[in-house]
């Protein structure tokens, strides 16, 4: 480790993300599409949507073949009768015949950035862009990070590698933005902190993980993270963020703000920003995606606060693989429509995946939840835990076996996984057999955490 000495970089004494030299200025980005009432939202969407179904209608061979000609006549009133689209279905679209398949609307030619998916299913799929797609990219990510107080005088270490995945188009970002930009890849921990020590930053785009991952660290080598001068932490790539003994943990180590930034690949990396007002992530493509909100039968769900359900998303405005109802796989919480900061679009917070999302005598449980029920026991754990469920089922048997990360060198009370049982099973009214794991067994956290783990009956 570095001899992590405190400095005083030339920003110290600020622990917002407000700066001095942004008091007044307009904090957001694009105020008519931002601050526009439902139905002026609507109205813009409706256009959009009036020239993106001719394209996809003439250009997809995938959704020729998936919709027929109906999509021609589909205004956005009718969008929720389509089918939808899931990840599997593009895959196979793609694989049937390489590299792009029937999914490409556009020449080859046109295509000017690739990004790679991660092949958790197998062959990584491809995610294509012309020029036009990566600036409404750009446009999308400047909204939502914006939104979250990222502005020109800040200068930002990023975690997130630039390829081959998505999440590197956030250097972009940051450079359409205005800001400085100090990236260093996943996992490269010791550059982190020699920028931290050498005071080249003042925010930092991460994952949850390496954050709670970053002030474990500091705090077992005995160093006072605040001295970094980092005002502002942006977390991403995984839920947990927004969770208040995670976020409190952070913000308390680091005496700065945490906000969270959200999105999908094949939609928009970087679709949602949380204000400092810190009310849920905003929805930051409007005009550009057209979201919509599903229950577990697939119906409608109002997009109000209070509302719970699963994200679906149909491109207004994208050319190369457009996307049409696209189950996105993220359950989330509608906060408000009514922001503090003037904003009028939704806000959320991320329950977690659908996919990870088991069931225990009938209830639905997402990791998220046992993760903020953990967090609770800050510093004795580290907050990152993870469930062992059945590979062949979502239904669950209890006592449900939870594995919870406890810092390097740690010896707990021996009464502490008990406690962490008895307050899952009150919170939330199942039995877990709680096991402590070491960090050094837990697996890295300099990216992201997996908070379940599917293993067949003899694993």
């Amino acid at each position: 480790m570095h001899n992590m000495t405190s400095l005083r970089p030339p920003w110290k004494g600020t622990r917002s993300p407000v700066a001095d030299n942004d008091q007044g200025r307009d904090w957001i980005m694009n105020r008519a599409v931002e601050c526009a009432t439902h139905e002026e939202t609507r109205a813009m969407a409706a256009a959009a949507w009036s020239r993106q179904r001719m394209h996809v209608a003439q250009r997809s061979e995938f959704y020729r073949s998936k919709l027929g000609s109906d999509l021609e006549g589909t205004s956005l009133d009718d969008l929720a009768q389509l089918p939808f689209t899931t990840k599997k279905d593009l895959h196979n679209a793609q694989q049937a015949g390489p590299p792009f398949g029937t999914h490409l609307a556009v020449d080859p030619a046109a295509v000017k950035r690739i990004y790679q998916t991660s092949g958790s299913s197998g062959r990584p799929s491809l995610i294509a862009l012309t020029a036009a797609d990566i600036q409404t990219w750009r446009s999308i990510g400047s909204r939502s990070y914006f939104a979250t107080g990222l502005h020109p005088h800040n200068s930002v270490l990023t975690t997130f590698g630039a390829g081959p995945f998505v999440a590197g188009h956030t250097h972009g970002v940051i450079e359409a933005l205005g800001a400085g930009s100090v990236p260093v890849g996943p996992g490269d921990t010791d550059r982190v902190i020699a920028a931290f020590e050498a005071g080249l930053v003042d925010t930092m785009l991460t994952t949850p993980s390496f954050a709670l991952y970053l002030v474990d660290r500091f705090t077992r080598a005995g160093v006072d993270a605040r001295t970094f001068g980092i005002i502002h932490l942006i977390l991403g790539g995984e839920p947990g963020g927004g969770l208040p003994p995670i976020r409190a943990t952070i913000e308390a180590a680091f005496g700065a703000t945490v906000t969270e930034a959200m999105g999908l690949g094949d939609v928009s990396p970087s679709m949602f920003g949380e204000c400092p007002s810190q009310q849920g992530l905003h929805f930051g493509a409007g005009g550009l995606v057209w979201p919509e909100l599903i229950d577990a039968d697939g119906g409608q769900v109002p997009l109000e606060a209070g509302a719970e359900g699963e994200l679906v998303y149909t491109h207004l405005q994208r050319e190369a693989m457009p996307v049409v109802r696209f189950r996105s796989g993220d359950h989330v919480a509608i906060l408000t429509t009514d922001c503090p900061c003037g904003r009028t679009s939704f806000t959320i917070r991320v329950a977690g995946r659908v996919d990870d999302m088991f069931i225990v005598r009938g209830v639905n449980v997402y990791p998220s939840a046992v993760q903020a029920v953990a967090g609770e026991f800050v510093p004795a754990v580290t907050g990152r835990i993870r469930a062992i469920v059945p590979e062949s089922t979502v239904s669950v048997t209890p006592p449900v076996p939870i594995e919870v990360e406890i810092p390097e060198g740690a010896k707990p009370s021996p009464d502490l996984p008990g406690l962490i049982a008895d307050a899952i099973r009150s919170r939330l009214k199942f039995r877990a057999d709680v096991r402590l794991v070491p960090q050094a067994d837990f697996g890295s956290a300099e990216y992201k955490t997996s908070p379940v783990v599917r293993r067949g009956a003899g694993s």
